[in-house]
């Protein structure tokens, strides 16, 4: 018996360590789930977005599939491709594309959950469209389909409930937006793999710019609204950024912000947007004359003080402070129209260091350069009505030259040449009596 005995306990100790070996512990998800998401961040869009190039025979090409019913050497990535084409700004009212446009959703209600389904939701957000029919009909699609979305997807509706509700869809990412300190990453993070050209996020653009306009004084909407226009780690908004540079100086229509806030917001929508004094195109072709205005002033406010700052750091003369008072008096009695900086070579680098506090400043297109001497002379220009006043530093005179004369001094130059100016000058003064030379410009502009 003890034989037995002994022979059971033997069997079930083999037993049991051959159960512990049977078991299988579920391993951790959250290193799956972050390598997912890393693969959905570096490869966001399944199919590309074809060129504009070629959209129109990959409509063609799908529209003759469909009539003789000829599948062939297709793949799904060509079939969203041609999907993309189909429902652009361009082909979507096509009637004789309807075919085509009756397929896909005609798809989208029967085909198995997959790469097409999850395709097809990328084409409805980019061409998303407020109130077109297009827009209404994949949604409707679609929205009967969500249930079955695939993870890339799944996230996004998840985030954004009115996904496929038209109606309520751009509201709602437009309160997500305001609710987030980086509204770009925010929709990142979402689902929205480029946020700026999406189309469902273009439509909430109108609504979070009309919506954080009124707090546009205040540090903190500001910077909501940059991190959306300016992300750190995306491009800069371009279409439609209008309305929103718009709101950022709409506040300050009537007043003048402080230096650095005035300096702050100038540099900031020259870095975007390019200078208005300089580019004619791009957002400045559509923009509120009035406000554009507000900008030049600021500009030109701006440019005077980075001179005068810059000379009264680096010249040590006692005729240079009523010199610089005179011409910031002018600007505050509204006379001086335009003006612009041709710094030296050493001015210049103490410009970069000391003035310009933003990084995004390119001062190869903010300033002209003064080439002659070495380098050694800055030129301020000035329009003052119909005259073209030229400053100088250290012992340079100013010279007034008629606007409409073939030798005058263009402003916005990029390169200027100080002895060429004094040589081309008919009307000069220098400064060694800043009483004399101050009626003296009077006199003449």
């Amino acid at each position: 018996m003890s034989e037995i005995s002994s022979g059971m306990e033997g069997a079930r100790a083999l037993f049991g360590r051959l159960n512990a070996l049977r078991k299988r512990a579920l391993p951790p998800l959250d290193q799956i789930r972050r390598s997912v998401d890393g693969i959905i961040s570096r490869w966001p869009d399944a199919v590309r977005t074809p060129e504009d190039r070629d959209r129109e025979t990959l409509a063609m090409n799908m529209l003759f599939r469909i009539q003789n019913w000829k599948w062939e050497d297709i793949t799904t990535q060509h079939v969203i491709s041609a999907a993309v084409a189909v429902f652009d700004d361009e082909r979507r009212s096509r009637t004789d594309l309807e075919p085509v446009r009756a397929f896909y959703l005609s798809e989208i209600s029967t085909r198995e959950p997959g790469a097409f389904l999850d395709g097809m939701v990328g084409v409805y957000v980019d061409s998303f469209t407020p109130g077109a029919s297009h827009t209404k009909l994949l949604a409707q699609a679609l929205g009967q389909r969500s249930a079955v979305l695939g993870g890339r997807h799944r996230k996004l509706t998840e985030a954004l409930p009115s996904l496929f509700r038209p109606d309520a869809a751009p509201e709602e990412l437009a309160s997500i937006m305001l609710n987030a300190d980086h509204p770009y990453a925010a929709l990142k993070s979402m689902g929205l793999s480029s946020p700026h050209t999406a189309g469902l996020a273009k439509a909430a653009h109108k609504t979070f710019v009309d919506r954080i306009a009124p707090d546009l004084e205040e540090p903190d909407a500001r910077s909501k609204l940059f991190n959306w226009l300016s992300p750190d780690h995306g491009p800069v908004l371009q279409a439609d950024a209008g309305p929103a540079v718009e709101a950022l100086l709409s506040v300050w229509r009537n007043r003048t912000p402080p230096d650095a806030l005035r300096n702050e917001l100038s540099e900031y929508i020259i870095a975007g947007w390019n200078d208005p004094r300089l580019h004619t195109g791009g957002i400045w072709s559509g923009f509120d004359p009035d406000l554009k205005s507000v900008l030049l002033r600021w500009l030109t406010h701006q440019d005077m003080k980075f001179f005068c700052d810059m000379v009264t750091a680096t010249q040590d003369s006692h005729m240079w402070p009523p010199r610089r008072d005179f011409w910031l008096e002018l600007y505050d009695d509204k006379m001086i129209d335009e003006a612009w900086v041709a710094f030296g070579s050493e001015a210049r680098r103490y410009a970069q260091q000391n003035l310009v506090r933003s990084g995004k400043t390119d001062m190869n297109r903010r300033f002209g350069r003064q080439l002659d001497r070495g380098g050694s002379t800055s030129l301020l220009i000035m329009r003052i009505g119909n005259k073209i006043v030229v400053d100088g530093c250290h012992s340079y005179k100013t010279h007034i030259f008629r606007s409409d004369v073939k030798n005058a001094p263009k402003l916005y130059q990029s390169e200027y040449y100080c002895d060429d100016i004094l040589r081309a000058s008919r009307n000069s003064k220098p400064h060694n009596s800043i009483s004399i030379w101050s009626q003296w410009v009077l006199q003449n502009v």
